[in-house]
């Protein structure tokens, strides 16, 4: 059995470490992809319509969001950052005398934090730029399902700190999650961001990337606690009846969130 066991351990490492050795490496080659744009336009104009009346509207919206890149500047340089931290953190985890679980929440805080830098960064270069009567209700932006959701994700990570080993981890995780989904919450209630020249599809481009900024944040939020809860999962005995439960209620409430996070993507707009 402890043979069984050191085994599984020593499985466990070495998937974290590549994990988190592939995780860092993506965040250092694109910094942006918690936050950019392009990501969540993709495809967009994708309508019935004439060439030359499809191209000028391709032509329009990338005029916007050229502007609204431009003044959102650079926020990518804590993304680099905290994929330097998670490189640092998947050689870290194959150290036998330190608990396996315990980089991987490191890393996860590191995210955190540098999303939250970002975050932090493009809220004082866009605050001159927005439209203060026009503050939205978060719900629009953050339906329930997906903080119900998300309320099973964390409950998951948290109930396993009954176990010493993984409670260290468990409470890193959680304020790791907790951290994103305030992140998500400011994004939902932040008033439209506008710069005057084309009103119409502005105020479009900015409802739609705070649904999916928020939606992602969400995600992201989850991420930590889902891949968490299999990590301590696969370490259980197999008679961990409550612990199983909970990793299938976690892993269907994380599938709610992507499918919430991901449906809006490739949304057209539609303009009078």
């Amino acid at each position: 059995m402890f043979a069984q066991h050191a085994h599984q351990l020593a499985t466990a490492r070495f998937f974290t470490a590549f994990v988190l050795f592939f995780l860092g490496v993506f965040q250092i080659a694109s910094p942006r992809c918690f936050w950019g744009l392009s990501i969540y336009f993709r495809g967009v104009w994708r309508v019935s319509m004439p060439s030359q009346a499809a191209r000028a509207q391709r032509d329009r919206l990338d005029r916007v969001l050229e502007a609204r890149e431009r003044a959102e500047g650079d926020y990518g340089a804590a993304i680099r950052w905290a994929g330097v931290l998670t490189i640092a953190m998947a050689a870290l985890v194959l150290i036998p005398a330190v608990p396996y679980a315990v980089p991987y929440a490191l890393s996860c805080l590191g995210i955190a934090i540098a999303v939250m830098v970002s975050y932090v960064h493009f809220r004082r270069l866009t605050d001159r730029r927005v439209a203060p009567l026009l503050r939205r209700t978060p719900w629009s932006a953050l339906p329930p399902a997906a903080l119900l959701a998300t309320a099973v994700c964390l409950f998951g990570a948290a109930s396993f700190a009954i176990y010493p080993e993984f409670r260290v981890s468990a409470a890193i995780v959680v304020a790791s999650s907790i951290v994103l989904l305030g992140i998500a919450w400011r994004v939902a209630t932040a008033p439209a961001m506008l710069f005057g020249d084309d009103s119409q599809l502005e105020y479009a481009v900015d409802e739609h990337l705070r649904f999916c900024r928020t939606m992602s944040l969400v995600a992201l939020a989850c991420a930590p606690a889902t891949v968490f809860v299999g990590l301590g999962w696969a370490l259980l005995p197999s008679n961990a009846r409550f612990f199983n439960i909970v990793t299938l209620a976690v892993a269907a409430a994380f599938l709610i969130v992507l499918v919430l996070s991901l449906s809006p993507i490739r949304k057209r707009f539609k303009l009078a």
